[in-house]
């Protein structure tokens, strides 16, 4: 997996190992599934919501959203009568394409940074258990953090094809989120792009096409006219949908104030919000990256900001925006563990590279 790409041995024992912790996720997200239930069980049986009660094929299940995932999930579910434990697996294996791609990435923009056991010390932050959860089973995270690499690696080594296909994949399995991909990419090529040309070429048009479709996106969200009162009744019903009684872990964001949303959806729960095994194990990571975020935050300048590569300025842009979104319409901490978990990588990152920055400008002095 890491010879081709002239990793040292140990750095491919690494990879390894990133596979193998990969894979156990999986395994433990499929046990999980079994004992609670889950979307994956409904998207391998292809008996969800809008599932087509009269499909007889495989381009019967074709669709947007919902009816995507059974698509993709007939062939091995329905034609080879794979078993679940197997799609886990599959899906493991697609999203570790992801995970794969980043190491390699990671090891070359850090090199000559402090190394703990072979790898430097940024590449840690793949080990994060929550992205690795989410990823590692047959659901919609497992394909939006394949399908955003590949744009991620569309912006690093401009291979607009791969890039495409993301936006593709990330548009049929959730909609709006390719919206924000888009206006993410547009904002980060515009203001951060090295050339007037690719500022004209790609940033433009992104801006461009996102506005166009911003009345599709209204449509989408149930919206038929654009008004703050509108989104604040929106915001108002996903507040009382994923909150109240009966909900778990469901916390009073409507009372909030939007810094609290901010560090709610960012960093809970906490210890204190603890109540079973898993939202213990989401405790202590969110404890992790609420410390890392305040070392990283005291140990960079805002100045490296400007050198940052392309693709950690998109990343953190669409970390941004879907922070936005996300915290003014989500009110219970499990599943804003689960939306979160393919965007906070990227401030961690963005941190760490501008650490890095900061310690060689130090050493010329």
């Amino acid at each position: 997996m890491g010879s081709k790409k002239g990793l040292e041995a140990i750095q491919i024992h690494h990879l390894h190992g990133l596979l193998l912790y990969h894979l156990g996720f999986s395994y433990f997200f499929y046990r999980y599934v079994i004992a609670y239930g889950g979307d994956a069980i409904v998207y391998w049986h292809l008996n969800g919501p809008l599932a087509n009660p009269n499909a007889t094929g495989w381009w019967d299940y074709f669709g947007v959203g919902y009816p995507f995932m059974y698509w993709l999930n007939y062939v091995p579910s329905r034609f080879f009568g794979w078993d679940m434990l197997s799609g886990f697996f599959l899906y493991a294996m697609l999203s570790f394409l992801g995970f794969r791609w980043l190491f390699i990435r990671l090891i070359r923009e850090f090199e000559g940074e402090k190394v703990f056991w072979g790898i430097p010390w940024p590449v840690y932050f793949l080990y994060l258990p929550n992205l690795h959860f989410w990823t590692a089973g047959i659901g919609k995270e497992a394909v939006c953090f394949f399908a955003l690499m590949l744009i991620i690696r569309g912006i690093d080594q401009k291979k607009w094809a791969g890039g495409l296909l993301g936006i593709f994949l990330i548009f049929m399995t959730r909609t709006y989120l390719a919206w924000l991909v888009l206006i993410s990419f547009g904002i980060s090529t515009i203001l951060f792009a090295n050339t007037k040309k690719a500022r004209l070429r790609w940033g433009i048009p992104c801006i461009l096409m996102a506005i166009a479709a911003f009345p599709a996106l209204l449509w989408y969200v149930g919206m038929e006219h654009f008004s703050f009162d509108a989104i604040q009744q929106i915001i108002r019903q996903q507040f009382a949908m994923l909150s109240g009684k009966g909900v778990g872990s469901s916390v009073p964001m409507a009372d909030y104030s939007l810094p609290m949303r901010l560090f709610t959806y960012w960093f809970r729960p906490l210890l204190v919000d603890a109540h079973n095994t898993t939202s213990f194990l989401a405790s202590i990571e969110n404890a992790i990256l609420l410390v890392v975020f305040i070392g990283l935050s005291i140990k960079s300048r805002k100045s490296r900001w400007k050198n940052l590569p392309l693709f950690l300025k998109f990343g953190l842009i669409i970390f941004l925006t879907s922070s936005l979104v996300y915290m003014n319409i989500l009110s219970n901490l499990g599943i804003m563990m689960r939306m979160k978990s393919l965007f906070m990588l990227f401030p961690l990152l963005a941190g760490a590279w501008m650490v890095k920055e900061e310690e060689r400008t130090k050493s010329k002095e």
